[in-house]
C-alpha cells in the first residue's frame, strides 16, 4: 500500500499574473465602449426620421329620415244640385158646346096581353100515419119462460160439446162442473169461470173449455135486452161418450 501523507500547511501555487495585465484590458475595454458609442451614433444619425402618423378623420354625419309623405286625401265628391222640374203647365179646359138632341119618337107598338099564370089548386095538407105502438113488454111469466128455455137449450149445447179427457177414461173417473158464464143479447160470451169444482181438475178444465169454445144464438124477443148470466153443470166420466 501507499501512502499518502498530506500537509495541511501546502496549497497549489496559481500562476502569477504578469504586471500589466489589468491595465491593458481597462485600455482595451475603453476602446470597444468608444467604439460601440461612435457606431450608434453614426447609425442614428444616418436612419431616416420615421414618418409622421397621419390622423384619419372620419366625420359622421347624422342624416334624419325624411318624415313619410302623407297619404293623398281622396276628394269630395261633388254633389250636383237637383234640377228642380219646371212646372208643366196643363191646358185650361174649354167649356164644350152644349148640344140638345131632340128625342126621337118612340114606335108605336100595339099592346099584346100579358099570359096569364095557370091556376093551380091548393094542394091538401099531407098527413103523415103515426108510428106504430112500441109492443107491450113482456111479462114477468113470459120473460123467465124465455130465460129458462134459452137456458136449457144452452145447457143441452153445453153438454153436447163437452169431451173427456183421456185421463178421466183412463182413470176411470167422474164429477160435475159448475160452470157460471155470461152472454151479450147477440150471443156473444163476455167471461167464463167455474162456480163448482167437481173434485178433479181434468173435469174442470174440459168443463170450462166446452163453455169457452162453444157458440151461442141471440136471445128471443121475449128476454132482457142486456147482459145475463147463466149456470151451467157439466158431468163427465169415463162412461160418457
Amino acid at each position: 500500500m501507499n501512502t499518502i501523507v498530506s500537509d495541511p500547511s501546502w496549497a497549489p501555487q496559481r500562476p502569477k499574473k504578469p504586471e500589466g495585465y489589468f491595465g491593458r484590458a481597462l485600455l482595451v475595454g475603453a476602446v470597444l465602449e468608444v467604439l460601440l458609442v461612435g457606431g450608434l451614433i453614426w447609425v442614428s444619425g444616418n436612419t431616416p426620421p420615421p414618418k409622421p402618423m397621419v390622423k384619419k378623420i372620419i366625420a359622421i354625419h347624422m342624416v334624419q329620415p325624411a318624415p313619410p309623405k302623407p297619404k293623398p286625401v281622396p276628394p269630395k265628391p261633388v254633389v250636383h244640385p237637383k234640377p228642380v222640374p219646371k212646372p208643366i203647365p196643363h191646358p185650361i179646359p174649354q167649356p164644350r158646346p152644349v148640344v140638345h138632341h131632340a128625342p126621337a119618337p118612340k114606335p108605336l107598338m100595339a099592346k099584346t096581353p100579358l099570359p096569364t099564370a095557370p091556376v093551380v089548386p091548393p094542394s091538401l095538407p099531407v098527413t103523415t100515419p103515426p108510428p106504430p105502438p112500441p109492443p107491450p113488454a113482456p111479462s114477468m111469466a113470459a120473460r123467465e119462460a124465455a130465460i129458462d128455455q134459452y137456458a136449457g137449450m144452452v145447457r143441452a149445447r153445453v153438454q153436447a160439446d163437452a169431451h173427456v179427457p183421456e185421463a178421466v177414461r183412463l182413470m176411470h173417473l167422474g164429477g160435475t162442473a159448475v160452470i157460471t158464464f155470461r152472454l151479450a143479447p147477440s150471443g156473444q160470451l163476455l167471461w167464463a169461470k167455474i162456480a163448482q169444482s167437481s173434485g178433479v181438475g181434468a173435469i174442470d178444465k174440459a168443463a170450462l173449455k166446452s163453455v169457452e169454445e162453444g157458440a151461442y144464438p141471440p136471445f128471443t124477443k121475449n128476454m132482457p135486452k142486456h147482459a145475463t148470466n147463466f149456470n151451467v153443470e157439466v158431468h163427465l166420466s169415463s162412461h160418457s161418450s
